[in-house]
């Protein structure tokens, strides 16, 4: 934009700091405008990348040998009868587990020994000769190499497997994929064979083992047995059983006995009271066998009941009746019976008595047998504890042999039926097209890479650039004004302030700029009273001397009567020295400031007004810049700093002119800026376009302490500025080209930028 003076300078930047900062430094949020201006900033850099990205490839995919591909699909047999619910779980594990065995390097070892891959020309770039044997080690890296050129992949929630693989020869590859399931199948064949031979053998050894100890076991129960004559059931229920029967029977034996003794005992009574033999009646026959009948039944009880149990006391008293009738029914038929009764009863007692001494003699028997059978189920008793440990460990010896013989049966019939089989569907045929090269898909990802990679590399830059680039980066960063950007110089124009643009050629860019910075300084100053103006850098080379060279011009050029100050004493720029005015023989700024000379040697001729008729303006007061400024560098420029000496000399510029400028030394540099600026009224900080960062610019800030009134960007490249299209109005500076005369800052083409690459502003930003 035009200023009030008419020049194309920065503007009085308004808040915008919802703006994103271009440069490096503003938010993250991009317009598409300024991300195609960004673009546009780098697009010698981004189409170097593509270029020679893309280049690159096309040479590659141009040269590069052809590779073939050929894939075989193999089946995973799953053999599982087990009817767990996650059956289908587990053979997608085992289909991944069947590709894991693929991918071994093992099995790929296992292919390159079955093929010969050593031995063949097209896999092995030297192969070996055929009678060589193949170590260990090259037998790995051709492994490693075969697994690098296989892929193999199960296709998901399916049983297939899918093996590729590439080579330069179609032919071979064909052949390594059709390889892989036969190298396995045998592989495998070996391994379970071994794997089935060791587990047949360990079981057939434990079954062994445990049927020699059951054998062993029950050979000690039979012993035991044997030993102490315990038939099967001895010492049990058996055993009791048997004692019970021997003694019913001789408690039968000896009621029988007794009652055989009591008959005999009463036929010889019965036969002393007859005095006739064979009387005899009926109803006597009958009492006497009830009588019998009553002698039996209390023998038989007697065994089991007391003389006192009342049935035992029922039939004492049925024998006393019955006994009583029997004796009467005797007397009544005794007469007419006593012979037959006689002869009757001396067969029964001999009857009887034959009959007693039989009883008495079985019940003698099973009594004896009673005591040995009993005395033998006490021993067998006794030994019982001992025969149930004997048995329980035979028990247990039979049980273990007869669960580990159902056990090898059950893994003998599994390792025969289940397990994990391949075996190959679907052949690989020997391809006709090779996969790679291909020029066109490769350059076409290649642009689209190296595109997406430039793209990456030009925001990178852009984001971590923290160089100042232009006025709203200044004032977002530091809330400070650009006063000018200054367009860069060259050649004469940098030899001293009377060879500035601004006197030597009023109508060019470089000047109308100038002027503008003259008129904002012109702007601040205090009405009716001399400017005291300081100019200082962060760092050496930003061109600070030029900047104080130009104002003095564009201050001169507008009528004000200005003199710089050269207090930069331990490096004096040329441009200072070759602009001091030696004609007159006046003492420079060192003798001032080591006070061999006052202030007022100091001071120039007094100005004079133009003659009329001269070259120049009549009646216009004739102003040339004037320069103060040591004219080598000091020796000890800490000891010749005092303000109090600089104070003075200013107070007696002050009677002679409008502006004084200050040119002090760079602030990171010395701490001199900071003792000048108490002198001066205001302080501008230049910058140089492109290189000053912004760290460098804060930390000046901070060195300083006090505020600064503005800023000027220095050696700004006007062409490349646009180009880069911050949208501040030096973008649009050819748009108003007609005003000003000269040549004009253009746009160079790619090739001008990169044949122009300024090796001399790098070698100064390095120092």
């Amino acid at each position: 934009m035009l200023s009030q003076s008419g020049t194309l300078n920065a503007p009085l930047l308004e808040d915008r700091s919802d703006r994103p900062v271009e440069g490096g430094t503003g938010p993250s949020g991009l317009s598409v405008r300024q991300v195609i201006k960004i673009i546009r900033r780098h697009e010698l850099l981004l189409g170097a990348i593509m270029f020679f990205t893309v280049l690159i490839v096309l040479l590659i995919q141009l040269t590069a040998t052809p590779v073939y591909q050929a894939t075989a699909t193999v089946q995973v047999e799953l053999n599982d009868d087990s009817g767990s619910p996650d059956l289908a779980a587990r053979n997608q594990q085992r289909v991944a587990n069947e590709a894991g065995i693929y991918r071994s390097r093992s099995l790929a070892e296992r292919v390159v020994q079955d093929l010969k891959l050593a031995y063949d020309p097209r896999f092995n770039e030297t192969p070996l000769p055929t009678s060589a044997i193949l170590d260990n080690r090259r037998l790995q890296r051709l492994a490693g190499r075969l697994m690098s050129s296989t892929s193999i992949t199960s296709l998901k929630e399916s049983d297939f497997i899918e093996i590729t693989v590439r080579s330069t020869s179609p032919d071979l590859a064909s052949e390594i994929a059709n390889q892989f399931p036969a190298s396995l199948a045998a592989h495998r064949s070996v391994m379970r064979d071994d794997r089935q031979t060791k587990i047949v053998r360990q079981l057939d050894d434990e079954r062994a083992r445990l049927a020699t100890e059951a054998h062993e076991a029950e050979r000690a129960v039979a012993d035991f047995r044997r030993q102490h004559q315990l038939l099967t059931g001895a010492g049990g229920a058996e055993d009791y059983a048997q004692i019970n029967r021997i003694a019913a029977e001789a408690a039968s034996a000896a009621a029988m006995r007794a009652a055989q003794s009591a008959r005999a005992a009463g036929v010889a009574q019965a036969v002393g009271n007859i005095t006739t033999v064979g009387a005899t009646s009926p109803l006597l026959d009958q009492q006497r066998r009830q009588l019998d009948d009553l002698t039996r039944t209390r023998s038989e009880l007697a065994m089991m009941y007391g003389s006192e149990h009342p049935k035992m006391r029922g039939l004492e008293a049925q024998i006393s009746e019955t006994s009583t009738s029997m004796r009467q029914e005797q007397a009544r038929v005794l007469a007419a019976a006593a012979t037959q009764a006689q002869a009757q009863a001396a067969r029964e007692a001999g009857m009887a008595r034959s009959e007693a001494a039989s009883a008495a003699s079985r019940a003698g028997q099973l009594e004896g047998t009673l005591r040995s059978i009993t005395g033998k189920a006490f021993a067998n008793t006794a030994a019982t504890v001992e025969l149930n440990a004997l048995e329980r460990n035979a028990e247990a010896a039979r049980s273990a042999f007869a669960a580990m013989s159902t056990r090898a049966e059950e893994v003998k019939t599994s390792l025969a039926a289940s397990g994990i089989h391949s075996r190959l569907m679907s052949p690989a045929a020997v391809p006709q097209d090779p996969i790679s090269p291909r020029p066109k898909s490769a350059t076409f990802a290649a642009f689209a890479g190296s595109l997406i990679l430039g793209l990456l590399i030009v925001f990178g830059i852009e984001l971590t650039d923290n160089r100042l680039w232009n006025a709203e980066q200044i004032y977002h960063q530091f809330g400070l004004r650009t006063f000018a950007m200054l367009p860069e110089l060259a050649g004469d124009a940098l030899t001293s302030a009377k060879a500035n643009p601004v006197l030597q050629d009023p109508q060019s860019l470089f000047a109308e700029v100038a002027r503008g910075l003259g008129s904002e300084v012109a702007e601040i100053a205090q009405p009716g009273k001399a400017q005291t103006v300081l100019i200082t850098s962060p760092i050496t080379g930003d061109g600070k001397s030029t900047v104080t060279l130009t104002l003095l011009a564009a201050a001169v050029a507008m009528g004000r009567r200005a003199i710089v100050i050269d207090l930069d004493l331990r490096r004096p720029s040329d441009e200072m020295r070759r602009s001091t005015d030696d004609s007159d023989g006046r003492p420079d700024l060192v003798d001032y400031l080591t006070g061999a000379v006052d202030a007022r040697h100091m001071l120039p001729a007094p100005l004079r007004p133009q003659l009329p008729g001269s070259a120049e303006s009549p009646g216009v007061t004739a102003v040339e810049p004037v320069v103060l400024s040591a004219r080598e560098p000091a020796r000890n420029p800490v000891a010749l700093m005092r303000l109090g000496r600089v104070n003075e000399l200013l107070d007696h510029l002050r009677e002679q002119y409008d502006l004084m400028i200050i040119n002090a030394p760079p602030t990171l540099a010395t701490r001199d800026s900071r003792m000048l600026m108490k002198a001066a009224d205001h302080t501008l900080l230049v910058v140089r376009w492109g290189r000053t960062t912004i760290e460098q610019v804060r930390a000046a800030l901070q060195v300083l302490q006090k505020p600064v009134d503005g800023v000027v960007i220095n050696r700004v490249d006007y062409a490349e500025h646009a180009r880069r299209g911050y949208g501040d109005p030096v973008q649009f500076y050819m748009d108003s080209a007609e005003y000003f005369d000269g040549e004009m800052p253009t746009r160079r083409r790619w090739y001008e930028r990169v044949t122009s690459f300024r090796w001399r502003d790098r070698a100064d930003h390095m120092a």
